[in-house]
């Protein structure tokens, strides 16, 4: 096996191509001074590479008959451009100094654009950016993102909530394919580990045009780490300790770009045992471990642009029962827990014809979840789901300098099916048909975008007879058509941004069929075989204002949702668990986030941050909805220093948040009490030329403050969430150039 690799390496490196060199160079825009270490990124190419001293760069064995190209710089504005090979081979780039954060490329828009630049309000973070605070999870790290929270089951399962909704109404893509793994249920996470992942771009509200019907509350992209820059071979060791779960963070990662050909391979283990709480007590059978794995390999030429990708998760996670504690941090798990495998299998192809594009990306997951609940032997609940998805988009050439539109399909074909004693949900199979168009216009300070899907589902059960009962025969079909319109109006330093989208989202199986306990979440569940179709319409106005030293925006909602379909509690009790059924309703659901950024002009090395949101949920009645998040404030000083010296402080901050009393509550939802966190971290390094280490440090809730948050599943026992948390990392870089 090890003779195997090493050949598959050699024959990696050793292949040569022939191809086209383009050739840039990077200056001042005031001086004409040659600028080094500038980063160059190709996006199709998801690859890269950086200046020189002189301020030169050099891509080899181009294929492509252009270029999309972004250079960025600490300190200066980002320039993005298209770069045609077929006219030039070479050309200068001057960048202007700048003092705010680099604008980012967000790449699941309907066309690659920069954040500022968007028809849609997308926010884009990069994982080095949220993983600095410390978080346990990826879930937990996003959940820092203004209109984004989480509900926790205990300290290893993380749920998205975007603006009050989650669960199936919430579309992650990772690999650039839909990740399918149970999400109706309220303990079911992600799916998807952090390892080789750069960075998140979140969409808030619904986003069916392009990713599905089931987008009517927004979705999570996760983009891929990109790949080593041209002729390199990178890598990385990282590790971290948590003091809370005495818990450790570990990961490698290992790149190489040579010719045509780009590999990437990452690897991850994480191990936490039960969490403490204020008092100091573990909360028995929290705890959890998870690894993961992550391969991608890149191939291109003259026309056409592949890449593969292949990722396992496996996630262990213990099932508590009642508020039982124990001093013991034994990380061995005991009945009941639950295992969780995920195998992802991406295949996307760029395909370039003259002045139009083509991408057709191919998708396969599968994801197995097992109960063990008697004995650690034999499973109780086995979930078994293998999903099929195609994307296929085409952008049409742009006409008059101004006009460009995308037309495309998408598809899945999916089947659950039990293999346990316990049956939640029938097995089933579900089938997505759509079809979408997009157009885009450019009028320089004004641009607009908009565009029609029509969507259909099939959904078809078999009878079952099981142990508590039986669940009828079910043949389904929901079909839908949605629009989108929206347009960005930019002056020197304003934009405003206006935006109607409208989504469907047909009923899952659960909502449909699901009878019996679903012991994550302690309920017995009913579904409601009649219900129908959500329907959803949402306005969305922004106004983003920004000067040398001050960065201001406000992000207004409302989102109208026909027919909302919800877990309600019934004061019943059946097999000794609350009875939850779902209703449906029509809902309102409005609110927004509102933030700032500002950075002095005397001290360029310090920045304030402040961002509120909040949601506020109610049925047509009136009455509120449940669990919708509390509203919060985060507010972050951080401080950025630069220097030559051997050990370097690189950052510095210390972040508040405010989460205010939750008394908008559901029916038998108990009001949760405001609270203040205090979190405090830093990051150094140790400068080396070819290997420079990174040291991270800090604390989350230093005051070890007592609090439960309002989307907690532990509430309704009284369970504390997590007390002080210390943390102290260390990431190696190696990087070496091949000849």
């Amino acid at each position: 096996m090890k003779k195997s690799i090493g050949i598959a390496l050699i024959l990696l490196v050793s292949i040569g191509t022939f191809g086209q060199t383009f050739t840039g160079t990077v200056l001042h825009s005031q001086t004409n001074a040659p600028l080094e270490g500038a980063q160059i990124y190709f996006t199709d190419l998801k690859t890269g590479t950086e200046t020189d001293e002189s301020g030169i760069f050099l891509i080899q064995d181009l294929q492509q008959k252009s270029l999309h190209i972004q250079i960025t710089l600490d300190g200066y504005n980002m320039i993005e451009e298209f770069i045609n090979l077929e006219a030039t081979s070479a050309k200068t780039f001057h960048l202007e100094k700048g003092h705010f954060e680099l604008d980012e490329v967000i790449v699941s828009a309907p066309k690659t654009r920069l954040q500022g630049e968007n028809i849609v309000n997308i926010t884009h973070k990069k994982m080095a950016e949220l993983q600095q605070s410390g978080p346990l999870t990826l879930a937990e790290a996003i959940s820092s993102i203004p209109g984004v929270e989480q509900t926790t089951t205990g300290a290893g399962i993380g749920k998205p909530v975007i603006r009050g909704l989650s669960g199936n109404r919430i579309v992650t893509y990772s690999q650039g394919i839909r990740i399918e793994n149970q999400q109706w249920g309220d303990e079911h996470g992600l799916g998807v580990g952090e390892v080789g992942i750069e960075s998140v771009e979140v969409i808030k509200g619904p986003a069916s045009l392009l990713y599905g019907s089931d987008a009517l509350g927004g979705v999570l992209y996760f983009n891929d780490e990109r790949y080593a820059s041209q002729n390199t071979i990178e890598g990385f060791a990282q590790t971290q300790f948590l003091s809370n779960t005495l818990g450790s963070k570990n990961s490698l990662g290992f790149k190489i770009h040579k010719g045509k050909l780009k590999f990437n391979l990452f690897g991850a283990y994480s191990s936490q045992a039960d969490y403490q709480t204020p008092s100091f007590d573990r909360v028995y059978n929290t705890r959890f471990d998870e690894k993961n794995a992550k391969a991608a390999l890149g191939f291109n030429t003259s026309s056409w642009i592949s890449n593969i990708r292949y990722s396992y998760l496996q996630n262990n996670y213990g099932i508590i029962e009642d508020s039982s504690y124990t001093n013991d941090a034994d990380r061995n798990f005991i009945i009941p827990f639950q295992t969780i495998d995920n195998h992802n299998v991406s295949f996307e192809n760029i395909i370039f014809a003259k002045k139009s594009k083509l991408n057709l990306t191919l998708g396969y997951t599968n994801n197995y979840r097992k109960e063990f609940e008697e004995d650690a032997t034999e499973q109780a609940l086995g979930l078994y789901l293998n999903t099929f998805t195609y994307n296929f988009k085409w952008h049409s050439p742009t006409f008059k300098k101004r006009f460009d539109f995308i037309v495309g399909s998408q598809g899945m074909a999916q089947q659950n099916k039990n293999n346990g004693e316990e049956v939640l949900i029938p097995d089933a199979a579900t089938n997505d048909y759509g079809a979408f168009f997009i157009g885009n216009g450019n009028f320089d300070k004004l641009q607009f975008q908009a565009g029609m899907r029509a969507d259909y589902r099939e959904i078809d059960t078999k009878e079952m007879l099981t142990d508590e009962g039986s669940f009828p025969a079910l043949n389904r079909s929901f079909k839908g058509l949605t629009y989108s319109g929206g347009a960005v109006y930019k002056l020197k330093k304003i934009k405003f941004r206006a935006n109607v989208s409208n989504g469907f989202r047909a009923p899952n199986t659960t909502e449909l069929l699901s009878n019996g306990v679903h012991h994550g979440t302690n309920r017995y569940i009913k579904g409601a075989s009649n219900l129908i179709n959500e329907k959803a319409t949402q306005t969305d106005f922004s106004v983003d204002y920004q000067n040398d030293h001050l960065a201001f925006s406000i992000n207004a909602f409302y989102n109208n949702i026909q027919d909302y379909i919800f877990l309600s509690p019934t004061n019943d009790v059946l097999d000794g668990s609350p009875v939850f059924e779902y209703l449906q309703t029509d809902a309102y659901l409005y609110g927004g986030e509102v933030g700032f950024h500002y950075h002095p002009h005397k001290i360029h090395w310090l920045h304030l941050e402040s961002n509120l949101s909040t949601v506020i949920a109610e049925d047509k009645a009136g009455n509120s909805l449940p669990l919708i998040p509390q509203t919060k404030i985060s507010s972050t000083a951080r401080a950025n220093f630069t220097g030559d010296g051997k050990l370097q402080l690189k950052n510095i901050f210390v972040q508040h948040i405010y989460k205010f009393q939750q008394d908008r509550i559901g029916l038998f939802e108990t009001a949760t009490n405001d609270y203040h966190l205090i979190n405090a971290g830093l990051s150094l390094e140790v400068a080396s030329k070819n290997n420079p280490i990174e040291i991270s440090a800090g604390v989350k809730n230093a005051l070890n403050t007592s609090y439960i948050d309002h989307l907690s599943r532990f509430k309704p026992m009284g369970i504390q969430n997590q007390g002080i948390n210390f943390y102290i990392g260390v990431k190696v870089k190696l990087e070496k150039k091949l000849k």
